[in-house]
């Protein structure tokens, strides 16, 4: 995956320290332009593992052992350019399996990899002209489990990059410090991308993450309404609220999909932590109903 090869090329360009050597004042001069520039990128972010784990023996009340283990990340590279320029990323990686006793297979207890990113021109104090691209897509295959006679079976439903869902956007992006930011994009195109070897064998009718029968994409025309608002409930707990909202000009111009992803932070020291994870989404051209997950855990917790 040559885009996350990049980033983690930027990453420890930017984390490189350089050793301190004497210099005259014309190489005093020189640093202090090039830590002025720098300074202009803004990096920060945090790393969570987190292991849950049961095990049950001659317990009269019943029980089922089990282990999941979730790696998440999520950084942000920020860049203040001159004459007003601003151009802002995120990535969020989430990766988890889950065990249950009695099961052959260990199955996905999460997988996501999101990209966000915006470029803008300032307007005013808060107000941006903006051009934003967003990436979202899977890991690792996904498999739908049965039995066949009486034996667990496997087939594969899903695999990286298919489905692949990509938004790009021109608008107006509205930033409050860290706390707050909003992009409102009323032109908007996004497109869905498959593999044709899930959608060569589809029924007439049938789609596949909205994809017809023997294609492999479909492409749409419309608006988006996105943003992030962060608050302290109280000390020590913090709520991130990422949302994305989007309409369709072309096609069921009824059906607003939605996302919402709320991540509720324990500190409980600068290692441990604890957080829940509750993420809606409704797509109507994934599945006509609403999607849920909800993730608890424990974990360590690395700060940058």
């Amino acid at each position: 995956m040559n885009y996350l090869k990049f980033i983690l090329i930027a990453l420890f360009l930017i984390s490189n320290l350089v050793a301190q050597q004497p210099l005259d004042s014309q190489e005093v001069d020189k640093l202090k332009i090039d830590d002025e520039k720098e300074n202009k990128f803004k990096f920060f972010g945090l790393t969570q593992f987190n292991f849950n784990q049961a095990y049950f023996e001659n317990w009269v009340s019943g029980g089922e052992n089990s282990m999941t283990g979730l790696l998440s990340v999520d950084y942000n590279i920020n860049y203040l350019g001159e004459k007003g320029w601003v151009w802002d990323n995120n990535l969020m990686l989430s990766i988890g399996t889950t065990y249950l006793s009695g099961n052959v297979f260990f199955r996905k207890a999460d997988d996501r990899i999101e990209i966000n990113s915006v470029l803008s021109k300032k307007v005013n104090t808060y107000w941006n002209y903006s051009a934003y691209f967003n990436f979202k897509t899977q890991m690792l295959p996904g498999y739908r489990y049965f039995k066949n006679d009486g034996e667990d079976q496997k087939e594969k439903i899903s695999r990286i990059l298919s489905p692949t869902i990509i938004q790009l956007g021109l608008g107006w992006y509205y930033r409050e410090g860290d706390l707050a930011w909003f992009n409102v994009a009323p032109l908007a195109a996004r497109g869905i991308f498959v593999s044709k070897d899930y959608t060569q064998n589809l029924s007439p009718g049938q789609k596949y993450f909205g994809v017809e029968r023997g294609a492999t994409s479909v492409v749409s025309m419309g608006a988006s309404f996105s943003g992030l608002i962060q608050s302290n409930l109280m000390e020590n707990i913090t709520m991130d609220n990422k949302f994305n909202v989007y309409i369709n000009y072309l096609n069921n111009i009824k059906n607003i999909d939605f996302e919402w992803n709320a991540n509720i932070r324990l500190k409980v020291n600068d290692k441990i932590s604890s957080n829940l994870i509750l993420h809606l989404q409704y797509d109507d051209d994934l599945i006509s109903r609403l999607q849920i997950r909800e993730l608890f855990g424990l974990g360590l917790s690395i700060h940058i």
